[in-house]
């Protein structure tokens, strides 16, 4: 009888013993959320200002951007260059709000100046663009 119990005893700690670790397994999945994607690098924003940067330069080179939509265009650019480097330097969310604003606000008035420009003005840029290439 001894013996019987010691076997039930034992088969019921096993059990007990796989609840257990597949509670914990289940309690530690349930607990932490899962991170989708891979956090954004803190330069991310100073990356996007130099793609901005470099379109604003290209449209006003290529005369997309005429001398009337110029002196905006500089102040917007300035205006997301000092947000740009405040975000660096503070690393806050106050900051990188306004980085991004100051972002958009850029890239909204480019697109509204190039897709707004003077009709010949498109064909005219890429002629100079091919020239550009050319030795």
């Amino acid at each position: 009888m001894s013996g019987m119990k010691s076997l039930r005893f034992t088969a019921m700690l096993r059990s007990a013993t796989a609840l257990l670790v597949a509670g914990g397994f289940l309690a530690g999945c349930a607990a932490r959320p899962g991170i989708t994607g891979v956090p954004p690098s803190p330069n991310s924003r100073l990356y996007a200002y130099l793609i901005a940067h470099g379109m604003a330069r290209g449209a006003v080179m290529t005369r997309q951007i005429g001398p009337d939509g110029l002196f905006q265009l500089v102040t917007l650019d300035k205006a997301a260059q000092r947000a740009t480097v405040n975000a660096l330097t503070l690393q806050s969310s106050a900051a990188n709000r306004d980085a991004d604003k100051a972002l958009s606000n850029l890239i909204a008035d480019l697109h509204r100046k190039i897709s707004s420009g003077p009709p010949d003005a498109l064909p005219d840029a890429s002629e100079q663009i091919q020239k550009n290439r050319l030795p």
